[in-house]
């Protein structure tokens, strides 16, 4: 995927970006870290404004919430730190999430931001994601997803690539649920409890997902969980890895460079 010139706005026009972060914490500094090198720079000043809110204990788990076990639904907590972005300067803002824009969630953002009247320009990462493959790797026609269950139940991804003419890997529940899911939750080994560090069984379960995609034919993979963004996937196979992370960065740094101020689509 391609980086973003500095020269595209002048300074003075570039929106600032604005990233929900705290989901998990390094997921939100990896996007913004991605913000940095997907964007043509020989200066500091030639880079791209943006501000990083990472507020993990006031964001409920969105997995967790979309399977019954609490209440309160996130939407309200990831719409204050909107609030707080918006009310810094942040323009154009995206949510470090996928399993966030599951309808019960994302949906709730875009109708409180629209009665709101914000001003702010949500992207949405699952369709800037699908947007992104479709525009890069013309030729793919198989596409496998690796998220959490909360994205898997939703069918986020799945329905956007269908409606794209897709085909789609999806494994079956008990493997999503005991191989893809299990690698970012466990709590002694998962990528949520370890960030950066990568263990004997961390490791075996990355590998009987990559096995499965590879026996399904898979000609590129989905990483619909930004967890998976941190342990290098692409160094675990020839298959085709689709950061979601950086397809969201790359879009923020598009809308950034444009002048007008847009409400949030969904």
């Amino acid at each position: 995927m391609h980086s973003y010139n500095r020269n595209i706005q002048s300074p003075e026009k570039q929106q600032i970006i604005g990233v929900v972060g705290g989901m998990g914490p390094e997921s939100g500094v990896y996007l913004c870290n991605q913000l940095i090198a997907h964007t043509d720079a020989d200066t500091d000043q030639d880079h791209f404004p943006f501000i990083l809110m990472s507020l993990p204990r006031m964001i409920g788990d969105r997995s967790a919430y979309l399977a019954g076990e609490f209440r309160e639904n996130p939407a309200y907590e990831i719409l204050d730190i909107i609030g707080k972005l918006e009310n810094a300067g942040a323009g154009v803002i995206g949510i470090t999430c996928n399993t966030a824009h599951s309808p019960a969630i994302y949906d709730v953002v875009v109708r409180e931001l629209k009665r709101k009247e914000s001003a702010v320009r949500l992207l949405n990462m699952p369709e800037e994601t699908c947007y992104g493959l479709k525009e890069n790797f013309p030729l793919i026609k198989r596409v496998g997803l690796m998220t959490t269950n909360g994205t898997y139940n939703s069918r986020i991804y799945e329905t956007l690539l269908a409606a794209m003419g897709y085909e789609v890997i999806l494994p079956d529940p008990v493997f999503q649920n005991e191989v893809i899911h299990r690698a970012v939750y466990d709590p002694g080994f998962g990528i949520k409890a370890n960030p950066g560090s990568c263990s004997p069984t961390l490791n075996l379960l990355l590998t009987q997902a990559v096995d499965f995609f590879e026996e399904q034919q898979a000609q590129a993979v989905i990483l619909g969980c930004t967890e998976f963004s941190l342990v290098n996937m692409s160094s675990r196979s020839n298959l085709l890895f689709i950061d979601s992370s950086a397809s969201l960065a790359i879009a923020l740094l598009r809308e950034a460079g444009k002048t007008e101020r847009a409400l949030c689509t969904v």
